[in-house]
This record gives structure tokens, C-alpha cells and sequence, in this order.
């Protein structure tokens, strides 16, 4: 009777064991790279102060302050690197003392075209942009297509910048996970 139990307490243990040897083994991980360039200003702006204070002047924004942006998605830094899709969402800035002691707090969603590996497919970020040390980590809280199930963290930092027209590019790092 005791040798009974104690295989049937074996063949649990080497069950659950299994178990969860399949659900690591069927975790996915994928390291992805992209380019968000954000353009100031100018008839083809693709971030727009929408309401709050500093209307049109990016320095003078404060707390409350409502932002909207339509961004390119490319392959790489260069402004005519591949465009692979399009980075839409929106900010607020979400601190008393504006930018300089909290940040933007956004949502937005990283959509793949047509020129991109993963058309059709998309990623969603929730996080906040701020002024203090890069890079900035953000949630992946899922995503669309080929990213569905997917979750994980994206690292974005400034890149580098022109003047005329005011473009900025951010480099993004995704780290998603698939259980």
C-alpha cells in the first residue's frame, strides 16, 4: 500500500514537473529594433500640441497639457531610412511642474505596414517619456496580428535630431515575451 502511494506521488510530481517544462519550452521571445521619427513642426507635423498651455510651443508645456502624435515607424536613424509602419497615440503631461519633473504619460500603438516583416500586426505601449535618464522603459501590454499573446517592455532613448525641419528620432528596443 505504501509503494502504491508513494509511485502515485512520483507520477504527480514527474506531471507537474512536465507540465511546466512545456509551458517554458512554449514561451517565445523576440528582440525587435525600430526608428520613431516625430516631426515638430511645419504643414507635415506629426506631433500636435492638441490642448493645455504652450499651444504650438513645445518648451512652454505644463501640467495637463494634451498631445497627439501620428509618428513614422522605420528600419533605421537615417531620415530616409524604410518606413515599415506608422506609431499613433497620445500624452499628457501628467506632473504639477510639467516635463522637467515628471514626464508624458503615453499611450500608443506601434502598427507594421506593408514594407515591414510583420504587416497587418501591431504593438501597444503604456508608459511615461521624461526628462530624467534614458533610456526610457515602457509596458508592452499586448499586441495584434503576428504579436498576439505577446507582452513585454520596450527601452527608447533619443537617437538624434535635425533642425529645419524639427525631426526627432527616437530608438526603440521591444523585448516581448509569448506564453
Amino acid at each position: 500500500m505504501a509503494v502504491s502511494a508513494a509511485v502515485y506521488a512520483l507520477c504527480v510530481v514527474l506531471c507537474i514537473c512536465s507540465f511546466q517544462t512545456s509551458v517554458f519550452a512554449a514561451s517565445k521571445t523576440l528582440k525587435l529594433t525600430y526608428y520613431a521619427h516625430e516631426t515638430r513642426g511645419g504643414p507635415n507635423a506629426t506631433l500636435l500640441p492638441a490642448a493645455g498651455t504652450g499651444q504650438g510651443n513645445f518648451s512652454a508645456l505644463g501640467w495637463g497639457s494634451f498631445l497627439v502624435f501620428d509618428n513614422r515607424l522605420k528600419q533605421g536613424a537615417a531620415l530616409d531610412s524604410k518606413l515599415l509602419g506608422r506609431i499613433t497615440g497620445f500624452g499628457v503631461l501628467s506632473t504639477i511642474g510639467g516635463l522637467p519633473t515628471g514626464g508624458v504619460q503615453v499611450t500608443s500603438k506601434f502598427w507594421f505596414g506593408e514594407g515591414s516583416k510583420y504587416p497587418g500586426s501591431s504593438i501597444t505601449v503604456v508608459g511615461t517619456l521624461s526628462y530624467g535618464p534614458t533610456p526610457w522603459e515602457l509596458v508592452v501590454i499586448g499586441g495584434t496580428g503576428k504579436f498576439r499573446g505577446y507582452s513585454g517592455y520596450g527601452l527608447s532613448q533619443p537617437e538624434n535630431s535635425t533642425t529645419v525641419p524639427p525631426i526627432y528620432v527616437y530608438k526603440w528596443n521591444f523585448y516581448l515575451t509569448k506564453k
